[in-house]
């Protein structure tokens, strides 16, 4: 080899090692940057002439693992579905409380039926009327707070998918910008990786919110679609997601809101990332629980429509046509259903009866009714001058709640049970679906940390690796500095030569 070649050999030498120094220092800078990605330069031999010529580089490269990161937004969509319905649970159980919480159904049931019995000894107490009116407006308004929670749960429901499908769109924006920045680079011959870092993390974030399958084509030709088979980006065109938001979903409502479009297509969603878990509280989870509240207050309705036998009279009959102590203030009071005068209506029958329960006008004083109507009845054969110790209504609706009856095996309750069990077990179920998804949130949770270490282990910058590789250029360098300086020495004494 010429002293010329052996120059050319070591400054190309150099100027490697300088780069790729370079390189290793600005991947110690960021060893603790979010999202970056191990940067690598590539080396090969340079021949002419098949003789060796010195070093060549090629472009800078990630230490990408495309099977890791795919495993890793796997499970984090699924840490993410998880986590939005433990956190939404969360913030509607606090609201309804335990069973044996003072404001829960179950412990004011118990209350007005303590108070129903105290009653009983003493019909025509006054106070002891008092106290059993007063119990059971107790009860009714903690089926109304119940029910308003679920209505309010559900509206956070859907305000949270509508924040969702609005932060999907932004990043689909964004990686449309980036993904063209990126094509661009490529195309002049520059290092992407900076691109791909940014790409990365918007992919993973939309990846939380909407399960994707990721088709990487190179720069500019990307393709994401959602895990249902959805095409939500493709080589640099978005295709938007769509939702009307509904502010306030009424106590009581079965309806199911918006739906997630895209491009006029339904957004077809598994039990896995953020949104699907709001909708399926929205949807499902939700209005069961409130199908729950209308059984129990519907078995309420009808154990006091039962037991009062002055409902036999003139507005009697089977089913009765008017209301003991509990009524469905959304239809008329003497349990016609306006809508069609010829048609009884039974409470147990109706839907979102949680929300318009009340009690019977016709024992509220405040609503000029009479106390009295809670040991007589509310049929028109009642009357305030019978036996004032007639404590018969009373034992009587005190056996129709604790009663056997059927209940819609649909909603998750038991078949049969009395009324307080209804009760208690509507509260437990509700906490034990919180429970459930708590538990699964922190095991998912785990799976998606170890996932993400993988990755990070497999992608990110370890330290001391890039020293050891720093200490190798030095070495590189300090070889190719004493070929220069040899080939130095030697051209000095050959010039020296006469």
């Amino acid at each position: 080899m010429s002293l010329q070649a052996a120059l050319s050999t070591a400054l190309s030498s150099l100027a490697a090692e300088q780069r790729q120094s370079a390189l290793i220092a600005n991947n110690i800078a960021n060893a603790n940057t979010e999202g970056y990605v191990r940067r690598d330069l590539p080396r090969s031999e340079s021949l002419v002439g098949g003789t060796g010529a010195g070093v060549s580089t090629g472009t800078v490269k990630r230490a990408a693992d495309t099977a890791l990161a795919a495993a890793s937004r796997t499970a984090s969509a699924n840490e993410s579905y998880a986590g939005t319905l433990q956190g939404l649970l969360e913030a509607y159980t606090a609201k309804i409380g335990q069973a044996s919480d003072e404001r829960s159904i179950s412990h004011r049931l118990g209350a007005f039926q303590t108070a129903m019995t105290t009653l009983s000894a003493e019909p025509s107490n006054a106070v002891a009327q008092s106290q059993t009116l007063s119990s059971a407006q107790d009860l009714v308004d903690s089926l109304h707070d119940m029910a308003s929670a679920v209505s309010t749960a559900r509206s956070d429901a859907d305000l949270s998918v509508a924040r969702d499908v609005d932060a999907v769109n932004s990043a689909l924006d964004s990686l449309a910008e980036i993904d063209r920045q990126m094509a661009h680079a490529s195309a002049r011959g520059a290092s992407t990786a900076e691109f791909e870092d940014k790409r990365d993390a918007l992919i993973a974030k939309i990846g939380t919110v909407v399960p994707l399958r990721v088709f990487d084509n190179g720069p500019g030709q990307l393709i994401l679609m959602s895990d249902g088979g959805n095409t939500l980006y493709d080589s640099t065109t978005v295709h938007h997601l769509s939702f009307t938001h509904t502010p306030e979903i009424p106590a009581g409502s079965r309806s199911t809101g918006s739906e997630v479009k895209v491009n006029g297509q339904v957004l077809r969603t598994s039990e896995s990332g953020s949104i699907a878990a709001a909708l399926t509280l929205r949807d499902q989870t939700l209005p069961n629980f409130s199908d729950m509240l209308d059984q129990v207050a519907g078995r309420l309705v009808d154990a006091f429509q039962e037991a009062d036998s002055t409902l036999a009279g003139t507005l009697g009959g089977t089913p009765p046509k008017s209301f003991g102590l509990f009524i469905n203030k959304a239809i008329s009071a003497d349990g016609w259903d306006p809508g069609d005068p010829g048609v009884p209506r039974v409470g147990s029958s109706v839907s979102g009866l949680a929300s318009s329960i009340g009690v019977n006008p016709l024992a509220d004083p405040g609503q000029g009714g009479q106390l009295w109507r809670l040991r007589a009845g509310f049929g028109s054969s009642a009357t305030e001058t019978g036996n004032a110790s007639d404590n018969r209504l009373i034992l009587a609706s005190l056996n129709a709640m604790d009663k056997i009856r059927n209940y819609a095996s649909g909603t998750g309750l038991p078949s049969k049970m009395s009324l307080s069990q209804a009760a208690s077990q509507s509260v437990g179920l509700m906490q034990s679906e919180r429970a459930v998804w708590t538990d699964r949130a922190t095991s998912r949770s785990a799976l998606a940390l170890q996932a993400r270490e993988e990755l990070t282990n497999k992608t990110a910058v370890n330290i001391d690796e890039e020293l050891q590789r720093l200490m190798l250029v030095q070495q590189t360098y300090s070889a190719s500095v004493q070929i220069i300086q040899a080939a130095a020495k030697m051209l000095e004494e050959l010039s020296q030569i006469r």
